[in-house]
């Protein structure tokens, strides 16, 4: 089954509004891209701009690293956890 990534809107994407949602697609599409070992992934969609947001492998581990500090910042140890062990695999 193909996993769908947000569609966030522009404004939403420009005003930060929506790191939660794209940490979390981040993460999860970088699990699955070390798992099946791709070149990049997807992200997240702009809404009606027909933009998808990738990111290629050499990029993972500081996008992680992102991921990593926003989830740090809220105490959220479980996600951190999870981030570390997939650094780790790349």
């Amino acid at each position: 089954m193909t996993r769908k990534i947000p569609i966030i809107s522009l404004k939403d994407f420009a005003a930060k509004a929506q790191k939660r949602k794209v940490y979390r697609s981040l993460v999860e599409s970088v699990t699955t891209g070390v798992d099946l070992d791709l070149e990049s992934v997807n992200i997240a969609e702009i809404k009606n701009h027909d933009i998808i947001i990738s990111i290629p492998k050499t990029e993972w581990k500081a996008s992680l690293e992102n991921a990593l500090n926003f989830y740090i910042e809220r105490e959220e140890y479980e996600e951190c956890s999870k981030i570390k062990n997939l650094m780790e695999k790349i």
